[in-house]
């Protein structure tokens, strides 16, 4: 009776601290969550109905992405009083747009990749804009003693203790056959998380907005530039160039990401380009 008792509840236990890891994520990932980020807000001057003309320029050096943006981001300028030009001299607006990369990976690993340069609290600020809302409370001496106490209590609530008992009588049977059952079920939990995956992918898009200064300004825009060009293993040239402008310009960058189980990238490419097309035909 104590042999058959303590196999099971070694199994037990086993399945509790393990749990269906493969259910519990094909119901909390069955719905496509797609959601769209924008680094920084772009404020544009307001203008006169007749100068609200925008010249479109759309680039993919994605290979994945394939979808096009032109029509469907003309379509919700036209219906907010804009008009799409050909000529980016008599535009009022340039947008520029160029769909970077798609990665088959969470939004917080790509954007901490080297390439990106973003800081982990950079990162946190723009998967979670809430946070830039919420005051940092320092704890004073009266409030941090009682949270001390209430950690501890929960601490101490939380503590498990095991015994047992000198009078079970464990065999060598019994623990082979414990052992032969924990790998069925450790091989069972293996086959459900590759059956059910947690799968994103992230789509980066770079974006640069320029618009013309008013006609009666007394100077126009002065642009710097400089770029480090390398020249094979060990040497570079330094390029600096200045000109003056007619045009303020802004950058920013998009990022959209879609969440599911088994997600496959033909359904998730038409949520990320729904979303992109809103974020930037919502900046005019």
């Amino acid at each position: 009776m104590h042999k058959a008792g303590l196999s099971l509840c070694l199994l037990l236990l086993f399945v509790q601290l393990t749990g269906c890891t493969a259910i519990h994520r094909s119901i909390a990932k069955g719905e496509l969550d797609v959601q769209t980020r924008m680094s920084q807000t772009i404020y544009l001057d307001p203008v006169e109905p007749e100068l609200r003309t925008v010249f479109l320029d759309f680039r993919s050096t994605a290979a994945e992405f394939q979808q096009p943006l032109d029509q469907a981001v003309i379509d919700f300028l036209q219906q907010r009083g804009y008009q799409v030009t050909n000529s980016p001299a008599h535009a009022q607006y340039w947008l520029q747009v160029n769909v970077r990369t798609v990665l088959k990976q969470a939004p917080e690993k790509v954007l901490a990749q080297a390439e990106f340069g973003m800081s982990e609290t950079e990162i946190e600020q723009l998967m979670n804009p809430a946070l830039l809302a919420m005051p940092v409370l320092l704890p004073d001496e009266a409030t941090e003693q009682p949270i001390r106490q209430r950690r501890s209590n929960r601490s101490s609530g939380g503590n498990v203790y095991v015994g047992y008992s000198d009078s079970v009588d464990v065999s060598s049977r019994d623990l082979r056959n414990a052992a032969i059952a924990l790998a069925i079920i450790a091989g069972t939990e293996y086959a459900g998380r590759q059956l059910v995956k947690d799968v994103y992918y992230t789509m980066v898009t770079d974006l640069q907005v320029a618009e013309r200064i008013a006609a009666d300004s007394d100077e126009l825009v002065l642009e710097y530039s400089q770029h480090l060009l390398l020249q094979g293993d060990s040497g570079s040239t330094d390029t600096l160039w200045e000109r003056a402008t007619d045009r303020r310009k802004y950058q920013a960058r998009v990022i959209s990401f879609a969440n599911q189980a088994n997600l496959r990238w033909e359904d998730a490419e038409p949520g990320l380009q729904s979303g992109l097309i809103r974020s930037l035909a919502g900046i005019f």
